[in-house]
């Protein structure tokens, strides 16, 4: 699909379909960002104003590294319910695979769903060799998901950019793409 000369892929799950964001996303996108309980491991509420150059970045990361986060759309309604994929912003600590769903998405299984998926493309289209989950300490929720896919905590209290987390280390990908393609715990809930 293209988004303004970028081609962003499309891939679908069962229940999901990961694929570029559009304007049209952006009121779901905005009410997510605002959300205090939603934000709580990602810098706190975000006004629309932040919440858009952060879609537009999302949108700009696939311009310039060739990937970037997709938007999460939930096939039964439609609807944009977060963002998923790979991530490699400047300096930072290595290939990634993030995620942040709203309130609303969480804990029906979809963030491990969108997560599994992505690390697949990172994995099968990008040829990545590694991937990382770069998450609060205290964000469980998100731990769990990257347990789910098999990752492990690699460091600890690791500084980046203005803020300080835990790595994850995702299996490789011949362990990883040796699991089956639908797995799908249903049982976390996501915050990040």
């Amino acid at each position: 699909m293209s988004h303004g000369g970028i081609d962003i892929p499309v891939v679908e799950t069962e229940r999901l379909v990961l694929r570029g964001f559009t304007e049209r996303d952006f009121p779901a996108y905005a009410a997510m960002r605002a959300d205090a309980e939603v934000m709580t491991f990602l810098g706190g509420p975000q006004d629309p104003h932040t919440a858009w150059r952060g879609m537009a970045a999302m949108v700009g990361h696939w311009a310039l590294r060739g990937f970037g986060f997709f938007c999460v759309e939930e096939k039964a309604s439609g609807t944009c319910i977060g963002h998923c994929g790979p991530w490699y912003p400047h300096d930072w600590p290595d290939y990634e695979i993030g995620y942040t769903l709203a309130r609303s998405a969480q804990g029906k299984g979809y963030a491990t769903e969108a997560a599994r998926a992505a690390l697949r493309f990172a994995y099968e289209d990008l040829g990545w060799t590694t991937a990382i989950s770069v998450i609060d300490p205290h964000n469980h929720a998100s731990q769990n998901v990257a347990r789910k896919l098999g990752a492990t905590k690699e460091r600890q209290d690791v500084p980046i950019w203005d803020f300080t987390a835990d790595i994850w280390r995702h299996p490789s990908p011949a362990q990883f793409l040796a699991q089956p393609r639908n797995h799908q715990p249903t049982d976390e809930h996501c915050q990040q």
